[in-house]
């Protein structure tokens, strides 16, 4: 990827601004609530991969809750939808979990 004269990556600018779990929780929670306004579950699968990286590789968080690191960008990039079990390692292994209200 080309990196041009003062720029900063994304993912670097993501851990800076999001650098406490709490503000994660709520970045995740904040994407998840869009979703059930819109019904663009994408916008959730990328605010997850978001969340990912900030703590982890994608591969090495993959073997976590076993998947491939390619089924898990094809999660977060929108092109797998996941079964309920696989979102629930997922959020599991975040150390978070998916109220009902």
């Amino acid at each position: 990827m080309k990196r041009y004269k003062n720029s900063v990556p994304m993912d670097e600018v993501f851990c800076e601004i999001f650098d406490t779990e709490e503000k994660l929780k709520e970045y995740l929670s904040y994407a998840f609530d869009e979703y059930l306004q819109d019904g663009n579950f994408n916008v959730f699968y990328r605010s997850l991969e978001m969340v990912i990286k900030a703590r982890y590789t994608m591969k090495g968080f993959a073997k976590k809750v076993d998947l491939s690191k390619m089924g898990l960008y094809n999660i977060v990039k929108g092109k797998k939808e996941p079964k309920i079990t696989t979102l629930a390692k997922i959020l599991k292994e975040l150390d978070l979990t998916l109220k009902i209200a």
